[in-house]
């Protein structure tokens, strides 16, 4: 291992030292060839320890996927354990770094971690979804071993609502650096002044200097795109010895390229620190330029457009794949999303890894990022019981001695993503109108508009208790008098009563059911309305994020459901028929879908709270039986034809809802087929069909080609004989990979499917689809993937790695 690590190195240092520019800063992947030991001791801080037998990792990581589930542990934690354990690495720096400033950066450990430079104590981080980074230049040794060792302390479990992981579930870097140079996240980018000719960016620097003062010249130049320069601009700085400075500088950009949903056009700042005319440090920092208004009246507004937010809520876990999620899994799933017409995320409820923010940086959507879930302990109480509805407060017990930490490092790590446009400092902490809530609103919001005034501020409000309409409206808007918007989750319904009152600001939506809707006077009414009407009959109502985007891990109460069902998508990222209504509302090009209630369409006993009627595409049923339908369109009308003899027509301006409900069809095997009409003509359709046994599998591979490393998804789809998909007849497959790769993990998407996540062999299909998830090695070659099982023809799709 010392021999491999000697290497790395020895290129590295060849490839640094090309340019000038490369030799600044070098930003090193830090997370291969680590130690891992589900232990505790706290010899393994030891600079020395042996620890030749631990297991070989590399990060990211999380430990707690590689369990089986039992009833054992905690449902908020999907039934996996959580425990303490110790990660390792042992590396060499070369000579050349001796004087060098250099720092460990962790995106991402679950919680309560602690970390060790050769033996010696660098610090600790309870937090377990803040990105943070230390200062270890004194504590290494240049041309000698180095060992890096961390505890990881998740074994109090419960300790948050959903599944959280566990170990260093994100990404690792070592940067070394001059030292003087530009701090990490030092960068700063606003854009005060916005129009269709002209643009002013202002990039304010700090600057740190860690030996004897300097005379400075830094020099920022902006690249569009293309990579073509649109600005440039340089001012002189003078720093005094272990000092940090600020820097401002301004630019004009003309005719700019504008950031929104539609066009995500992004910059790049290049700043470059230098010292008697020589480059010591480069920092590039990705922007970009948008003009955000929010109007008390109409809503939101982005570069003169007024625009509803399309959005949804997601927590960070991806099923089978726990919390070390490959930005390509969040890829594929964004793309899903956006495909519906989706535009927005609200991060619920922690800071997202910045592979994330970059993904909605590049697609175009617009996010609410919010710091963490609750401030102080609440515990919701079980009316019938008496007893905790979970066993355990929500809360982080060092969030009062952390938070100011956490928001500032978090708000210094993304302001500059063009995609954050609202901060959240928290998520139902307490009701309307309370003391405790007014008192943090108030505290917290006051210290991230120091840090960044750009953005509103607010949080995702509690609904509180049902009491009066006139007593709840005047609370709302008291908490509100704290924040730049009216906030509020699942409060949609008294967007018009707040408005009347002219609080000043408009409204969002920050948590809504996907399905059901509230009365003014009664929160749980299972009224069949959506609440994006709400949004669409409320000119302030900017919009909704839908509680969830994705089903996810935890905040379950009894096996065999590992979570919830909310989302739009299930856990592999399959649309679910619900999907359909979303698409209808938000999506511009014609559409329609049809789908069988597996029961009564007016039966919500089945349905929960925050789901929808269960429902699917399967027309294999008994003959003779009578069953409901449901069309979701954005079309006038729709026409119902069963074996091609039509059995009806409705107009869409007849259903107030958007659900078109067709009660009481008679089953008869063959095709039924929905279509919508405009103007008189068919332009859109959506067709199932009796199927007969599957008999093989089709794979749909998102790539082709993969660079080294690079994760390759496949969606496996059983068909019949004649082509069709089977969802009635699912199948165990068998999965094999052969050549330069592994596979991740095989989703089906259910969540009471209760094998393993480590099972990578098989996998039961869930109404006829299953997920690969596959990493490409470190090898140029060719992946295969072969699809089997019994009575399904073997198929293959192979993968080019380069």
């Amino acid at each position: 291992m010392k021999t491999i690590q000697i290497l790395f190195w020895s290129l590295f240092l060849t490839f640094a030292q090309g340019t000038s520019a490369q030799n600044t800063r070098n930003r090193i992947n830090f997370n291969a060839d680590w130690k891992f030991s589900l232990s505790n001791n706290i010899l393994y801080a030891a600079e020395k320890y042996q620890d030749k037998d631990w297991h070989n990792i590399n990060l990211p990581h999380d430990w707690s996927v590689e369990f089986d589930f039992s009833d054992k542990n905690t449902g908020r934690n999907a039934f996996l354990p959580g425990g303490i354990a110790w990660y390792r690495k042992t590396f060499e720096i070369p000579n050349d770094y001796k004087g060098k400033h250099i720092e460990i950066q962790f995106d991402g450990i679950y919680k309560d971690s602690k970390i060790w430079v050769n033996g010696y104590p660098v610090g600790a981080q309870h937090d377990g979804y803040t990105s943070f980074y230390f200062d270890i230049t004194e504590l290494l040794h240049a041309g000698k071993s180095n060992t890096i060792s961390v505890k990881v302390d998740n074994s109090i479990q419960p300790n948050c609502r959903w599944y959280s992981g566990s170990g260093i579930y994100r990404d690792v870097w070592l940067t070394v650096v001059n030292s003087a140079h530009i701090e990490t996240w030092g960068t700063y980018i606003t854009t005060p002044e916005v129009s269709a000719t002209q643009a002013i960016v202002v990039v304010e620097t700090t600057i740190e200097n860690m030996s004897s003062s300097k005379n400075l010249v830094l020099e920022t130049v902006v690249l569009d795109s293309n990579q073509k320069e649109v600005g440039r601009t340089s001012a002189s700085y003078s720093i005094g010895n272990y000092r940090k400075g600020v820097v401002n500088q301004n630019l004009k950009i003309t005719q700019p390229k504008l950031w929104s949903p539609q066009t995500p056009q992004l910059y790049t700042a290049k700043t470059q620190l230098k010292e008697n005319g020589v480059i010591i440090d480069q920092y590039q920092s990705r922007f970009g330029i948008r003009d955000l208004k929010f109007d008390a009246d109409k809503g939101f507004f982005i570069n003169g457009k007024n625009m509803k937010m399309k959005g949804v809520c997601l927590h960070h876990d991806a099923g089978v794949l726990g919390a070390a999620v490959p930005t390509e899994v969040w890829k594929r799933r964004l793309l899903q999303l956006r495909a519906i017409g989706c535009n927005a995320i609200r991060t619920a409820h922690n800071p997202p890894s910045v592979d994330f923010l970059d993904l909605c940086d590049e697609l175009g959507f617009l996010v609410m990022e919010e710091f963490v879930d609750k401030w102080d302990d609440g515990v919701v109480v079980d009316k019938k019981t008496n007893n905790p509805f979970f066993d355990d407060p929500y809360t982080d017990p060092f969030f009062f001695e952390e938070w100011k930490k956490n928001y500032g490092e978090t708000i210094r790590r993304d302001r500059n993503h063009p995609s954050v446009i609202i901060w959240s400092v928290g998520n139902e902490n307490h009701s309307p109108g309370e003391d405790d809530e007014n008192n943090g609103m108030k505290n917290y919001g006051a210290f991230i508009r120091t840090l960044d005034p750009t953005r509103p501020v607010i949080s995702g409000m509690e609904r509180g208790k049902d009491k009066p309409v006139n007593e709840k409206v005047n609370d709302i808007i008291e908490t509100g008098q704290f924040m730049d918007l009216i906030a509020l989750n699942y409060g949609e319904q008294w967007c018009k009563l707040i408005h009347d009152k002219k609080p000043g600001k408009p409204f969002v939506s920050t948590e809504s059911y996907i399905y059901f809707n509230s009365e003014l006077e009664k929160r749980f009414a299972n009224i069949e309305r959506s609440p994006w009407l709400d949004v669409l009959d409320n000119n302030n109502n900017m919009g909704l994020f839908l509680w969830a985007g994705i089903d996810y891990l935890g905040e379950s109460k009894k096996l065999p459901s590992l979570g919830s069902t909310s989302g739009i998508l299930d856990m592999a990222g399959f649309r679910k028929s619900i999907s359909y209504l979303y698409e209808a509302f938000w999506s511009e090009k014609p559409m329609v879908y049809v789908a069988i209630y597996k029961g009564d369409a007016d039966d919500f006993s089945t349905s929960g709270r925050w789901s929808s009627p269960p429902m699917d595409e399967n027309w294999n049923l008994e003959k003779g039986k009578v069953v409901d339908l449901v069309t979701y369109t954005n079309c006038e009308s729709v026409d119902l034809y069963l074996n091609n003899i039509k059995i009806g027509n409705q107009k869409l301006a007849d259903i107030p809802n958007w659900i078109m409900k067709w009660r009481k069809v008679n089953y008869q095997e063959g095709t039924l087929k929905a279509v919508g009409i405009i103007n008189g003509k068919a332009v859109c359709e959506s067709v199932i069909k009796t199927t007969g046994k599957p008999v093989r599998s089709i794979l749909t591979v998102d790539k082709k080609e993969v660079t080294t490393g690079g994760v390759v998804q496949v969606e496996i789809d059983l068909v019949d004989s004649k082509g069709n998909r089977v969802v009635s007849d699912d199948k165990e497959l068998k999965f094999k990979l052969n050549g330069q790769g592994l596979i991740l993990g095989l989703s089906n998407g259910d969540i009471q499917c209760l094998d393993s996540f480590r099972l990578i062999e098989t996998k039961k299909t869930h109404q006829g689809k299953v997920l690969c998830i596959m990493k490409a090695g470190n090898s140029a070659g060719q992946m295969s993937l072969v699809v089997s099982g019994e009575g399904i023809a073997t198929t293959s799709t192979n993968v080019v790695v380069k």
